[in-house]
Order: structure tokens, then C-alpha cells, then sequence
């Protein structure tokens, strides 16, 4: 998944089958710059390592050789991987924001949507309203809030609680 800086989409969410991991990775990469010439770009992803036992030993090369090739380009950054995934009251409270904002991420298959979303917004507990708030503003092409908007956001809010 690709986003611009007004949280369009670039490049639609997509599963990949894997066949060589070395040759995939590239052809992700060369797909994402080809997308995003003239702009510059923030990578943001969630690995599991090696060090967690119970995932196969491709899991620590796929997360070598991503943080190896954005390192040569440039686009490592600090706490770049430092994503969270949200649980429970929260996890629910963003599907629902998001699925109000026409984002597709209740149908069959699209569960993953929602994890991509938070990985590049970086989701927490603490900023998920922060968050919701930003794509909503994006959605309505809002650039300063005013009263009413304050008001329209906390409406969309609770609705996306109930």
C-alpha cells in the first residue's frame, strides 16, 4: 500500500505470493518508486523476527533484507518499525472509523487493510483518535478545523463507537 500526503491511494492494498524473496522485495520496492517519482517517501512497516520463536526462519531474512535495502536507499529512519497493532475496544473503534470513511476493510479478504492502515499512521492506543481524526479530515478535504468541523468529527466519533 502506497499513500499520498492527502491519504489517497497510490498504490491499492494487495497480498503477494512470494516465490523469491530477494526478487519480490525488489520488484515491491521498484513498483513503489516508479509510483512516487518527485516525492519524497516515509517507509513504515511491522516485521516479525526471527527471535520469535514460533515463526519460520524466512520471517529474520525477509527483515534483514528490507532493512538492508532501505538503508541503501535512504529511507531508513529512526523507529521506523516501531509499529503497533491495536486491540480490542480500539481495534474495533478504527475498523468501524474506517469503514464509515469508505475505506474496505470488511469484506472477505480485506482484514489486512486495516493493519496497513495502522502501520502507516502509526495507530497506538494512545493516538487512535488522532489518527481517525486525520483521515477524516483528509476524506473531507478539511485543512483547518473550525467549530462546526470540531462538532461534525465528534459525531463521526461516536458514531464509530457505537
Amino acid at each position: 500500500m502506497l499513500l499520498d500526503n492527502h491519504l489517497n491511494y497510490l498504490i491499492y492494498p494487495k497480498e503477494c505470493s512470494v516465490n523469491n524473496l530477494k526478487e519480490n522485495i525488489f520488484q515491491i520496492m521498484e513498483d513503489i518508486e516508479s509510483h512516487s517519482i518527485n516525492t519524497p517517501l516515509e517507509v513504515y512497516y511491522k516485521s516479525i523476527n526471527e527471535s520469535y520463536g514460533r515463526h519460520r526462519r524466512d520471517s529474520g531474512q525477509f527483515h534483514r533484507l528490507l532493512k538492508k535495502l532501505l538503508k541503501q536507499k535512504n529511507l531508513l529512519k529512526a523507529n521506523s518499525r516501531l509499529a503497533f497493532v491495536l486491540k480490542k475496544e480500539q481495534l474495533h473503534l478504527f475498523k468501524q472509523a474506517l469503514y464509515f470513511l469508505d475505506i474496505d476493510s470488511k469484506s472477505k479478504g480485506n482484514a489486512f487493510i486495516v493493519y496497513l492502515w495502522m502501520i502507516a499512521l502509526k495507530a497506538t492506543r494512545s493516538r487512535v483518535s488522532q489518527v481517525i481524526k486525520q483521515i477524516w479530515k483528509a476524506r473531507l478535504s478539511i485543512q483547518k478545523m473550525n467549530k462546526r468541523h470540531e462538532n461534525e468529527f465528534q459525531e463521526f466519533y461516536t458514531l464509530c463507537k457505537v
